[in-house]
């Protein structure tokens, strides 16, 4: 009813007047409730801040820009000049046209005008302490995403700027500061500020910046003296960065320093938490290997055996694992998260019962697992479930088994003489439960399920929710879907050894784990375990007598996971859209008469 009402009058209202009625006070009260409105739902939709989100207008003000810049590919300060003016009656201030304009560049990735209108900017004064902030936002996309237009020159002048307005604004600028001086070379002050970081996600977000303009800069070493506290990410262009550093150092310091230099890089990356090196980077590294003029570098391929060894060379590699006191800790968070997602008196029920019957050696997800391999009646899932607790009990050998089912699957006398049963009533439920009664047994405890169980909560500490994800890694038996129509399950995937994402080979070489990116045409059931990371494959560079070797390991892990659930905003997204989508047509076809000249335009226009 909002969206059809607000549809209307919008529409009526636009139909009716011409231009001038449109800038009168009436109309401009009803658009200033319609702004209103839909802030609200960006807000609640995207999450932005006061900083991000600078006007009530601000969404479909940056739509109306992106559609004015699309028709010019060169703006000139004069041009940016009307163009500004012409947004100011869209709006309640100056500051806010300036940062939707570079927002919306920066959106865009058109970084060439997003250059440009900073320039421009500092022939008429920055002053805005947000302005300033969207500015450094624009050249530190433009400095990552399309080196070819970062201006340097430019950025020394606005490092100068935040460095003055700094003085002015204590730790307003503290992420902006840090950004510019990067961006510039200038890593002693980087280094000397570092500490006053203390936004653990600033912190792990400024990594990948910071390590690339190390690599430009030719100050690598820099990058590996950084005291970083927890897990961060190195982003998938840092590799190549690296790389592109690597060769420089190969062909001005000889073969020694390069590789120097590459096991500086590989203990660094070893502490980052996520898999990022792709099949890309891998056959860049292959390059970079055959590049050395006096070492010779072989290739093969092999897998990460079950009992954690390289299948090429044979050596055992390291495996990662989560200590007793991490245990502890992230068990203890991933509780609030269990009690999170369940009603107070089912989790008040399941504890009751776990203090009845735990500890498990493993807990079955039986709400997901039973309806493998398509619908089926009652009988065929029971007798998918039976079998797949026989499976686990007769060749698995193990002894004490939780199934968290349906209640209707309740009644078989032969799943009562094999293990504990507990019914839930819905998904959210039973990854609850899996998880509550694994944690509870200790961290030998398996799950069996045919997906990972989820938390929807997600306020884990950085450390607790690497351990987390590490520990369900190491602890899922993925079960497979069994034949359509059938009563019968597949196999079983037992979890491989988590292995780090690089190591060194002692003098011989060095292993490197890497992520499919390529399409392959298998069934949703094999691309789901690739997801979570079944080790399939390697890629190795490995050594003969003479040779050094260094091993790429394959990993099917997706190169970046999401663990946000956004089910409670769905309503307000498609809501948003259907207003935005409306306020969007008419504020840009009078924008396109006013700046264009058309008499009539049409949406296309």
């Amino acid at each position: 009813l909002l969206s059809k009402s607000v549809k209307d009058i919008f529409k009526a209202s636009c139909q009716r007047r011409n231009i001038n009625y449109w800038q009168s006070a009436k109309i401009n009260s009803l658009l200033k409730l319609l702004q209103g409105i839909v802030a609200v739902l960006f807000h609640f939709n995207f999450g932005m801040d006061p900083i991000s989100c600078p006007g009530s207008n601000f969404p479909y003000l940056c739509e109306a820009i992106h559609a004015f810049i699309l028709r010019n590919k060169n703006m000139s300060n004069d041009q940016w000049q009307k163009f500004r003016i012409k947004l100011w009656d869209m709006t309640d201030k100056e500051s806010t046209v300036d940062c939707a304009i570079l927002k919306t560049l920066q959106m865009k990735s058109l970084f060439h005008h997003g250059v440009s209108y900073i320039r421009y900017l500092f022939t008429i004064g920055l002053h805005d302490v947000y302005t300033v902030q969207y500015a450094v936002l624009v050249l530190e996309h433009c400095y990552l995403n399309s080196f070819e237009h970062f201006d340097l020159e430019l950025a020394i002048q606005l490092m100068n700027h935040v460095l003055s307005m700094d003085k002015s604004f204590p730790k307003f600028f503290t992420e902006q500061k840090a950004i510019v001086l990067c961006l510039c070379g200038n890593f002693k002050e980087c280094s000397s500020m570092w500490s006053t970081i203390s936004n653990r996600s600033t912190e792990c977000r400024m990594i990948s910046i910071f390590f690339i303009a190390a690599c430009r800069y030719e100050k690598a070493r820099w990058i590996w003296s950084l005291e970083i506290e927890g897990p961060f990410t190195l982003s998938a262009s840092c590799h190549m960065e690296m790389l592109k550093y690597l060769k420089m150092v190969l062909q001005k310091n000889g073969e020694l320093e390069s590789l120097k230099e590459l096991d500086n890089y590989v203990e660094f990356y070893d502490r980052s938490q996520c898999l990022t090196f792709d099949e890309s980077t891998v056959e860049s590294f292959k390059n970079y290997f055959a590049s050395f003029p006096k070492i010779k570098w072989a290739v093969d391929c092999g897998i990460v055996t079950d009992d954690g060894c390289c299948s090429c060379c044979g050596g055992r590699l390291k495996q990662l694992t989560v200590s007793d006191e991490d245990f502890d800790s992230m068990k203890e968070e991933a509780f609030r998260g269990v009690r999170f997602q369940s009603l107070a008196k089912a989790f008040a029920s399941f504890r009751q019962f776990l203090s009845e019957n735990a500890p498990f050696d493993v807990v079955v997800d039986g709400y997901t697992t039973d309806s493998l391999g398509g619908p089926a009646s009652n009988d065929v899932q029971l007798k998918r479930i039976e079998d797949l607790i026989c499976l686990l009990k007769s060749e698995l050998n193990f002894k004490n088994v939780l199934l968290i089912t349906r209640q209707r699957l309740m009644h078989s006398d032969l799943l009562h003489e094999m293990a504990k049963l507990y019914s839930v009533t819905n998904i959210f439920a039973s990854d609850a439960c899996l998880i509550d009664a694994a944690l509870n047994s200790g961290k030998d405890c398996y799950i069996v399920s045919s997906e990972m169980p989820k938390l929807v909560w997600d306020k884990f500490s950085d450390q607790c929710r690497l351990n987390f994800l590490r520990w369900k890694e190491m602890r899922w038996i993925c079960s497979e879907h069994a034949d359509l129509n059938s009563s019968h399950q597949n196999t079983l995937q037992m979890p491989k050894p988590l292995c780090p994402n690089a190591e060194k080979n002692g003098d011989h070489g060095y292993h490197f784990r890497f992520v499919l990116t390529e399409n392959d045409d298998t069934n949703n059931k094999t691309k789901n375990i690739i997801t979570w990371g079944i080790i399939v494959s390697s890629f190795f560079i490995f050594k003969t007598f003479y040779k050094p070797k260094a091993s790429l390991i394959k990993s099917n892990k997706p190169l970046k996971s999401s663990c946000n659930s956004a089910n409670q905003r769905l309503f307000a997204t498609d809501l948003m859209n259907d207003i935005y989508k409306w306020i969007a047509k008419y504020a840009i076809n009078i924008l396109i008469r006013e700046t264009l000249g058309f008499k009539n335009p049409t949406v296309e226009e």
